[in-house]
Order: structure tokens, then C-alpha cells, then sequence
């Protein structure tokens, strides 16, 4: 071809020389063009496995899962989940690009979440409006704050003390689901908090039964289901055949129904006298009759509260606070077990601490920093696994177009696990927490395992405070095995498939009970 191109530029007339160089030249540009238009340009997708018609890239995500996915395609990467699009974000720098750079932090909301909260204005789904910056600083103000946060150390000693006591009644060297007992704990600690111990039942020991099981279940709720609607929304009808329609409303209308009857309760307890047929003074400190008090007076503007709105907020305080804080705690003594030498050195830390008392208390926690390195560890290797966002307008970022619509998942646990930001990442190693730079605050690009930008968690010092007092406590007065002869190397640390973030397996452990100074009462 090459040949016969030359021999027709030199044998032919000059006048079809002339011809045949403008077209040559002509197809040059054009093909010059096209190679252009074929680059991945600034502005154009990130790039994208293939996808199945109807299901997109469902399939890709539940084989190969999303780490494996991200590390194939780079750190933008562009998914179909069903007809929703979701572009991945695994890179630090563009994740913080993303939140605070374009100030992504709408999430958008679920068929679940709209049915949970029934037209009630709540703030994890909540897009960034007045009435959002309201119901963030009502929960800061009322529960989360530090100050609130120490005020409601009494729930954390007493419901800890409980499980304490409930362990040693156990009875040494039979195992303990660690799954089920920190969840219990947890959904004890946040609805005594949030609710107080108001009277829903026929006697105390149901009432906290009743109040535990609210927040237990509510946390399930949003997290633990699938619905066609929200990413195939040509098969909404699916979930009428399924039944997870009924499903839903019929839970939801038992929630609503519980938290009515608390606020009534706390109603007519503000009503009267503040006298010893008042509500008792630590009851008066829970979040419900704070936000009631607040909104009687006209607070901050909280007269415009309707119920839904308060049962929308109380319900995202269950959603966020207790089954992501027990997963913690178990992951925790799961990585403790696993690595015994660790075991022993934070225990020693933690028993010399607390000395001769026969409790251990708030101020004592604040010494443990080998504890808090611990924490930290578990919270990098097993924390969150994605934060979603919702993109309103389309944004660029690593040179790629993040299109309007489509949803913004931060890859935090393939961030906390780079190779390039952490030695041995995949290690459990709490010394490299020593260096003091690390923190909660979503201020360093390799470590935010309560978030970025302006939707940041608000609970994070609410949520530390158990977490530490709670794995303290255990950590003081027991010693822990494995069961059954397990060794530390065989121990099942498998994460669950559609969030790895919640062990697959439970963790189960023989407790040792280690002799007080004095009995508690």
C-alpha cells in the first residue's frame, strides 16, 4: 500500500499530486481528530467495567466485590447498579476534592428511609437545607456535644456494670456471643440516652427490653435490605410481590407507635411540678425531653417541629448510633484475640491505670492511650467501607466527569488500606496511631472513618465514649480464650460480603473473670 501511494505521487501529473496531497492531508486531520475525540479527555467518564442490560454492574460487585473492582480500574471508577449510576471514589485526595473541594453532601434517600420516617424531616437522608442545619444543631446541643457527652457517663457506667455483672454470673469457661451481647449493650446505652427510661410496657425489666429492641430493630432496618425499587425502578413492583412493602410500613407503624407513647410520656412529665412526682432528674437529661422542652419553649425555632419530624430524628440517632458502634466493639476484641502479645500489653495498660478501684472511671480513660491506639487500629482496618453521596450538579475530579444524578461512593476502607499511606496495611498495628496527627476530625486524606466534609458524624464523640469505656471494662476485669481449642491464627475474621465493616461470623470468647478490689452492688 505504501508502495503504491509513492509511485502515484511521483508518476502522476502534477495537478493530481496536488489533489491527492489535500485529501491525504485532509484524512490525516480527520484521523487525528477522532484520535483525540478517543482519549480519555478531561470531562469525560471515569472508565467502567462492562454491563449487563437491566442489572448493570450488580453482578461485578457481588463476584468480584468493590476492592477488587477499584484496584482494577484506578481511583475513579464508574458503576451501573441497576440503572443507578455510582461512581467510585478510592484516592484520599479526590475524596477530599469531592466533600470539601465541591462540597458533595447531599446523600438522597431510600425506599426505606421514606417509609421509616413517613414525610418526617429527619438528618442522615436529609439533603443540606435550614431545616437539616437546625436538626444538626438540636442533636449536637441536646446529646452529642462533650459536654452532653460526659453528662451521660452514668448511662455508660451503669449499662456497662450490668454486663459485667451478667458475664460473671455466666460462669467461667462458657463462650460468650460477642456479637450479640455488644449489640445488646449498645442499643441499651442509645436508647436510655435518647429516650430515657420512660414507662412503654407493664415493668422496668420490659420497658429497657422493649426500648433496646426499637433500637436494635430500627438499626436492621434501612441497612439490611434490598429494594428493586431503588436501583431498578422498573421493577418497583417486584417489592409488592416480595412483600417488603407490608414489611416496611407494618415496622415502621411499630416504631412510630412506641415513640409516640414516649413522648407522651415525656409531655405530661414536663407538665408537672418539678417535684418528687416529677420525672427523675437523670430521666430529664435523655434527648427526647430535651428536644420537647426546647420545642415547648420555641428554642432555635424548634416550635416548627411536627411529630414525624421527631420521630425521624430519634429514629436516625438508632440508625447511626448502635449497630456501626457494637460492630466496633466486636471487631475490637475479635483483633485483640487474634493478636494476644496486643491483648496483654493493653490490658497491662488498662489495669494499671484503674490501680486498686474497684470502677473504672471517665478520667481514667483518658490515660489509656495504648487503648485509644487500639481503637484507632480496628477503626482503619474495619471501619466503614464506603460514605455515599449524592451528586446534584456534575463535577470533575481526576480529570473525570462525575455526572448530575449520579451517587459518590468514598471507598474509605480501600483509602485506609493504601499501600502507598500505611506500612503493612493489612497488619493490625495500634503503635502507628501513637503519632498524635491522627484523628477523628476527617482533617488527614488517608484517615476520616467518621467521614469528610460538612456531613462529618456528629456522634463520633458519643460513639467513642462507649466504645472505649465499654472494651475498657472488659478488658479490666476478664481475661479472654478462644473456644473449643481455636487458635489465634485459625480465628474467622471474614467481613460480610455487602459490608465489611460487620464480621461474617460472631465472635465468640470464653471469659476469665479476674477478682475485684471491692464488689460492686
Amino acid at each position: 500500500m505504501a508502495a503504491g501511494l509513492i509511485h502515484t505521487l511521483t508518476e502522476s501529473p502534477p495537478i493530481l499530486v496536488s489533489t491527492s496531497l489535500l485529501l491525504l492531508c485532509s484524512l490525516v486531520a480527520l484521523l487525528f481528530t477522532y484520535a483525540r475525540a478517543r482519549r480519555p479527555a478531561r470531562g469525560s467518564l471515569p472508565p467502567s467495567p462492562w454491563r449487563l442490560p437491566l442489572i448493570g454492574n450488580l453482578h461485578q460487585l457481588i463476584d468480584k466485590g468493590l476492592q477488587a473492582l477499584s484496584q482494577k480500574y484506578g481511583p475513579v471508577l464508574l458503576m451501573h447498579l441497576g440503572s443507578v449510576p455510582v461512581c467510585v471514589i478510592s484516592s484520599g485526595e479526590l475524596a477530599r476534592d469531592v466533600t470539601n473541594t465541591h462540597d458533595v453532601s447531599d446523600r438522597g434517600s431510600t425506599k426505606a428511609s421514606r417509609i421509616l420516617f413517613s414525610g418526617g424531616n429527619d438528618l442522615l437522608f436529609a439533603p443540606e437545607n435550614n431545616f437539616w442545619r437546625l436538626s444538626r444543631k438540636l442533636c449536637v446541643s441536646a446529646l452529642l456535644s462533650p459536654t452532653n457527652v460526659q453528662a451521660m457517663f452514668f448511662v455508660r457506667d451503669e449499662e456497662v456494670a450490668k454486663l459485667v455483672k451478667l458475664i460473671r454470673a455466666n460462669g467461667s469457661g462458657k463462650a460468650i456471643d460477642m456479637s450479640e451481647t455488644l449489640l445488646k449493650l449498645g442499643s441499651s446505652i442509645v436508647s436510655r440516652a435518647v429516650l430515657g427510661q420512660t414507662k412503654v410496657s407493664g415493668s422496668a425489666e420490659d420497658d429497657n427490653e422493649v426500648r433496646g429492641k426499637l433500637a436494635i430493630q430500627t438499626a436492621h432496618l434501612v441497612a439490611d435490605l434490598f429494594s428493586f425499587e431503588d436501583f431498578i425502578p422498573a421493577l418497583w413492583w417486584v417489592d409488592h410481590l416480595t412483600g417488603l412493602n407490608r414489611r416496611l410500613k407494618k415496622t415502621a407503624q411499630e416504631l412510630h407507635a412506641v415513640l409516640d407513647q414516649v413522648f407522651d410520656e415525656h409531655e405530661r412529665n414536663q407538665s408537672a411540678d418539678d417535684d418528687d412526682d416529677g420525672p427523675d432528674k437523670n430521666d430529664r437529661k435523655c434527648f427526647v425531653n430535651i428536644m420537647l422542652e426546647l420545642r415547648r419553649k420555641g428554642v432555635i425555632g424548634l416550635e416548627s417541629l411536627t411529630r414525624s419530624d421527631m420521630r425521624a430524628i430519634v429514629l436516625d440517632m438508632f440508625l447511626a448510633g448502635v449497630a456501626s458502634t457494637a460492630a466496633s466493639m466486636e471487631w475490637t476484641m475479635a483483633e485483640l484475640a487474634k493478636n494476644p502479645s496486643i491483648m496483654k500489653k493493653v490490658q497491662e495498660e488498662v489495669r494499671s491505670v484503674v490501680g486498686g478501684k474497684s470502677e473504672i472511671q471517665e478520667s481514667d480513660i483518658s490515660q489509656m492511650k495504648y487503648l485509644k491506639c487500639v481503637i484507632k487500629e480496628e477503626l482503619r482496618i474495619h471501619g466503614p467501607i464506603i460514605m455515599g453521596r449524592k451528586i446534584t450538579s456534575s463535577i470533575t475530579i481526576g480529570g473525570f466527569k462525575l455526572p448530575a444524578g449520579a451517587s459518590a461512593w468514598i471507598n474509605v476502607q480501600n483509602i485506609h488500606r493504601d499501600p502507598a499511606a500505611w506500612d503493612r496495611p493489612s497488619e493490625f498495628i495500634p503503635e502507628r496511631f501513637l503519632d498524635a496527627r491522627y484523628n477523628y476530625k476527617g482533617q488527614d486524606q488517608v484517615y476520616f472513618p467518621f467521614g469528610l466534609g460538612r456531613r462529618i458524624c456528629p456522634g463520633v464523640e458519643f460513639a467513642m465514649a462507649e466504645v472505649e469505656h465499654a472494651v475498657a471494662n472488659l478488658l479490666c476485669w476478664f481475661d479472654w480464650e478462644l473456644p473449643d481449642g481455636i487458635g489465634a491464627e485459625e480465628l474467622d475474621m471474614r467481613g460480610s460480603t455487602s459490608d465489611p465493616s460487620y464480621k461474617i461470623i460472631p465472635l465468640r470468647l470464653v471469659p476469665v473473670p479476674v477478682p475485684k478490689p471491692a464488689s460492686r452492688s
